[in-house]
């Protein structure tokens, strides 16, 4: 089940809880649907599995905290900027994450439960990577592992080619892009970040804007047309594409390669701690039998 839906589960099921009467939610025709169907339909449909996900949470909170182990602030942070980079602009990121329904305070306590649960199964189970592998992985996929070519993007939608051609126009003039952005735009990114995209890597825009993109001279501008309206793009400063070396990846390459083993080893891990853990049902939907 998505977070979404677990998330929709929880507000509906308190807010009934708290409501004297089975309110309306929406009329059909006059025929009203309520609350209390709602909840039932989705407690039917993904409460099993909701529960199931809640009862591997909590047992691995309980080993954590029975281990005396902890996420590091440190590493939660670096994650975070990791994170971030992705986005360019921090503000950026934030604006996404608003979007989501999500926040930066949320991101770093679901990055430490990330960071506890891989503690947890290295520690369990002995994970970890020789230089041998490193090496081995580096070999088999040195094409994939290098910098891509990107440029330094900046961004405003606008509806109309003439409201496209009159920012064009203002800002050969001298005005300020970011300036503009955040007020004409109607990206998310405009307001955010001024429609700073940051460095973009080839492949990474819808591929009508890509090649218009990688086709442009720094501080060249250019409208293309596209389903929600006017992009108009201005293109910064070209980085070129860099072979990957080993002694500048070796560390994140270490850490994928550890997260593809932890993934494969968590699921024996849970096994285990649910063989060992006392699970009794008081009502609720059952959890899945231990496999």
């Amino acid at each position: 089940m998505n977070t979404i839906s677990a998330a929709l589960i929880m507000i509906l099921a308190v807010g009934a809880a708290a409501a004297p009467t089975d309110r309306e939610i929406v009329k059909v025709n006059g025929t009203p649907i309520r609350q209390g169907e709602v909840v039932e339909r989705l407690l039917k449909r993904y409460g099993p599995q909701m529960v199931d996900e809640m009862i591997d949470e909590t047992l691995l909170r309980q080993a954590a905290q029975q281990k005396g182990l902890k996420a590091e602030e440190a590493e939660v942070s670096r994650r975070l900027s990791k994170l971030q980079e992705q986005f360019g602009a921090r503000e950026l990121f934030i604006s996404q994450l608003e979007q989501a329904g999500s926040s930066l305070s949320k991101v770093r306590a679901d990055l430490a439960e990330e960071l506890l649960r891989e503690k947890l199964v290295i520690t369990a189970r002995g994970v970890k990577v020789s230089d041998e592998e490193l090496k081995k992985a580096f070999s088999e996929n040195k094409d994939k592992l290098g910098r891509p070519e990107a440029v330094h993007l900046r961004h405003i939608l606008v509806l109309t080619q003439a409201e496209g051609n009159a920012i064009i126009a203002k800002v050969k003039a001298g005005a300020d892009f970011s300036a503009l952005a955040r007020e004409k735009s109607l990206a998310a990114s405009g307001k955010a970040a001024g429609g700073d995209y940051g460095f973009v890597a080839r492949g990474m825009l819808p591929p009508e804007i890509d090649a218009v993109a990688f086709a442009l001279k720094p501080g060249e501008l250019k409208i293309v047309p596209g389903p929600r309206g006017q992009h108009v793009l201005q293109a910064g400063a070209a980085r070129p594409a860099k072979a990957a070396i080993l002694a500048e990846i070796k560390e994140d390459l270490r850490e994928m390669l550890l997260a593809e083993k932890i993934k494969k080893e968590a699921p024996d891990y849970l096994l285990e701690l649910r063989r060992k853990a006392d699970i009794k049902s008081s009502g609720a939907p059952p959890p899945k039998a231990v496999r």
